[in-house]
């Protein structure tokens, strides 16, 4: 009986994904016209790129904003990395050109092309891109609300409501659009990954204050548990003859083009950026009201530019020639301190002021 549900259940799942592959080869040939939007969203709206780029002209508002969104998508993104590593799923490249090798299944008919971006070396299951946009947009939103509510009192909160979650679900799904037209994920991943995102922020804001009001020796344990968990996950899939790193020979193996795959973008790097931008956050706590103290805009815009022109130098100079283990060290102390310096801007601010002052 376990046996046939077992089977039940893994012909179900095939089936889903080959009904899937189809929205994919619809997606290629219907919305080719608008190839250069998806491209944007696919590479400057990644959960690196958001970091990097998009958070920071983000905090140049408000430190408060600035902290909810370096918090809650570092989380996000560091359990979607941890997913992944635990189940990476196929992709809808791997599966089509597995289809098509395999001489005893029956061939898939569907035709997708492959893309530079199309080469991810890292599991679909959830699709990153989903669950830190959808994230990004929510908070972006509500805090563009409150603003709304404050200093535009000639409109209702109702219509500013409306209007949000209109622009919210159409911004998602050019998103899934994106990842659809590229190949890179299956619907269900995308709506799956906005779906974990939208849970994720629910629990943070539900238990703000308890999260930012932790000493940082509990983050740091939290840190040295995830990585704990991530390095037991590799010994017991070596132990049950399951290669740690298949997501990455599945790209390897089916990407037409070798030079297109990133080391940024393999299942171990990942883990390494996104616990460091947790090292950092934990580094910076407990949050205070001290710490989401106002200050200029331009005064702000000039520190965060600067930040982020030493973290464009840093990760330019990042040590891939010196092996793995020096690769993710690097990334993993790069990623930290970052975190750290956007969590901690107001101080730096202070500091600032200070010496200006004396």
């Amino acid at each position: 009986m376990e046996k046939n549900y077992r089977d039940l259940a893994t012909e179900t799942y095939n089936n889903l994904l080959n009904r899937e592959i189809h929205i994919n080869e619809w997606a290629q040939e219907r919305l080719s016209l608008a190839e250069p939007l998806w491209r944007f969203l696919s590479v400057f709206l990644e959960p690196g790129s958001l970091f990097n780029l998009i958070i920071p002209l983000a905090g140049i508002c408000s430190q408060s904003l600035l902290t909810h969104l370096v918090y809650v998508i570092s989380l996000v993104s560091g359990l979607n990395s941890l997913t992944k590593w635990i189940y990476p799923e196929m992709r809808p490249l791997w599966r089509l050109r597995e289809g098509f090798a395999d001489d005893v299944a029956s061939r898939p008919q569907v035709a997708l092309a492959s893309h530079e971006l199309s080469c991810e070396t890292s599991g679909g299951q959830p699709c990153a891109h989903s669950m830190s946009f959808t994230v990004l947009m929510l908070v972006l939103t509500s805090y563009l609300l409150v603003y709304c509510r404050r200093n535009m009192k000639w409109c209702s909160i109702s219509t500013w409501r409306i209007v949000a979650c209109g622009l919210i679900l159409s911004l998602v799904i050019a998103m899934w659009l994106s990842r659809l037209y590229l190949a890179t994920e299956f619907l269900h991943q995308c709506i799956l990954g906005s779906y974990f995102g939208m849970r994720i922020l629910n629990c943070f804001e539900k238990n703000m204050n308890f999260l930012y009001s932790r000493r940082c020796i509990w983050g740091i344990i939290l840190v040295a548990l995830l990585i704990g968990l991530s390095v037991g996950v590799y010994f017991i899939k070596l132990h049950f003859g399951i290669d740690p790193h298949w997501s990455v020979r599945q790209a390897f193996k089916w990407c037409p083009e070798p030079t297109y795959m990133r080391h940024e973008g393999s299942p171990i790097f990942l883990l390494a950026r996104d616990f460091g931008n947790i090292l950092g956050i934990s580094l910076s706590l407990p949050i205070t009201k001290k710490s989401s103290k106002k200050s200029s805009i331009w005064r702000r815009c000039s520190i965060i530019g600067a930040l982020e022109l030493v973290n464009y130098g840093l990760r330019l100079a990042t040590p891939k020639q010196y092996g793995r283990f020096a690769f993710l060290a690097y990334e993993f102390t790069r990623s930290a301190l970052h975190c750290l310096a956007l969590m901690k801007l107001s101080h730096i601010l202070a500091f600032k002021q200070k010496i200006k002052l004396k």
